[in-house]
């Protein structure tokens, strides 16, 4: 059957390559600042779908987190932009570099519930250009 996916598990791991790499920003379309409205930025190996259904609904204080730290997610609208991280490039890399770079543009929304300004915000030359491409997406 067309689209079907087979993965192999042996030893407690999963073999090959990582199913799914994507780094994704909430983004609030109602704030009262339009340019300053990230809200969350994560990275997950899931489909990015299950991660925010997740953020919004697990009783797991971490899987949940989004919705415990920003309870006003239960009536305000958000806009969820997930972009496909690259192979070669480390998920949380992505994810401090993007945090940095938002920041540096003036996106993060006061309301901001992600990650904090950590990490590395000198990142290689791959993870830089990629982040530029994700922030020039969100502009």
């Amino acid at each position: 059957m067309d689209g079907t996916q087979v993965w192999h598990v042996r030893d407690g791991e999963l073999l090959g390559d990582r199913p799914d790499s994507w780094v994704y920003v909430w983004r609030l379309p109602d704030a009262a600042d339009p340019r300053a409205n990230v809200l969350y930025v994560g990275t997950t190996g899931m489909p990015p779908a299950l991660r925010s259904w997740l953020h919004l609904h697990s009783k797991d204080k971490e899987l949940g987190r989004l919705a415990k730290r920003f309870p006003k997610i239960a009536v305000e609208a958000a806009d969820i932009y997930a972009f496909p991280v690259p192979q070669a490039l480390e998920r949380m890399e992505v994810k401090h570099a993007l945090v940095h770079a938002l920041a540096d543009a003036g996106l993060l929304a006061p309301e901001y519930v992600g990650p904090p300004l950590e990490g590395t915000a000198h990142a290689s030359e791959a993870v830089a250009s990629y982040v530029l491409e994700v922030v020039a997406a969100l502009e």
